[in-house]
């Protein structure tokens, strides 16, 4: 049985709100909007364009995340749904390695960080105390 657009983005909505409504101090979502006459405007009238818009809407912020730019090179409308898919799932392979790699960086930094606070502690250990000459000279009568 086929599913009218309507019906499917009330469902995503309940779902949404359902999700919400299980830790509401800790959870936000946005809702879809349901206005037939919005999704009309963008070409979208049935749930196949719908999803086929949301993986290309997933896929503009997911390039930006994993490369810095938008992907205003890639041609959509000529992509399969399936290629669509795979560069989702490539992109969110590239995302997870590169919050893998920042993750290591932050750990290996900390590391540094400590071994620069150990050397400083050590050299300021091996250091005599500094000299207060004028405390010095005065004592000895100089002044």
């Amino acid at each position: 049985m086929t599913v009218s657009l309507a019906q499917f983005l009330r469902e995503k909505n309940a779902e949404t709100e359902a999700w919400v409504a299980e830790d509401p101090d800790n959870r936000w979502a946005g809702l879809l909007i349901e206005d037939l006459d919005h999704w009309a405007e963008m070409g979208i009238t049935t749930v196949e364009q719908y999803r086929r818009y949301d993986l290309e809407s997933l896929i503009w912020d997911m390039y930006k995340d994993a490369t810095g730019i938008r992907p205003r090179h890639l041609d959509f409308k000529s992509m399969t749904d399936a290629e669509l898919q795979d560069l989702v799932n490539y992109l969110g392979r590239e995302i997870e390695a590169d919050i893998a790699r920042e993750a290591e960086w932050d750990r290996l930094e900390s590391e540094w960080e400590a071994e620069r606070a150990a050397e400083e502690d050590a050299r300021r250990a091996e250091d005599p105390e500094p000299i207060d000459y004028v405390a010095a000279n005065y004592q000895e009568g100089w002044l």
